[in-house]
């Protein structure tokens, strides 16, 4: 805490110091030289997260229509039972090794 006799200046520095976690060397660094870059640089960089992300997605949502294939696959087996499946018993079977 600031005492009353502190200059107006410290104050200021110690409220933003204490609303903003401090950063490592390395991310002060690239916040500086995004600045300096200039406007463009940061639409750039936002919009290409945005793709990143989107791909991101779009394989996520491809796993889980091939997981989703799948499971429909192995329920319409499920269906017609064989030899060795019991009806209602889930999708592992048991296996003879003997």
């Amino acid at each position: 805490m600031t005492a009353p006799s502190d200059p107006p200046a410290d104050r200021d520095a110690d409220r933003d110091a204490a609303e903003a976690p401090p950063l490592g060397a390395t991310a002060e660094a690239a916040l500086a030289a995004l600045f300096d870059a200039g406007p463009e640089a940061a639409d750039h960089l936002l919009k290409a997260a945005q793709e990143l992300l989107l791909a991101a997605k779009a394989v996520v949502d491809a796993g889980e229509r091939a997981v989703e294939a799948h499971r429909s696959a192995a329920d319409a087996a499920e269906e017609t039972p064989g030899e060795d499946a019991r009806p209602g018993r889930g999708r592992v079977r048991r296996i003879d090794l003997a």
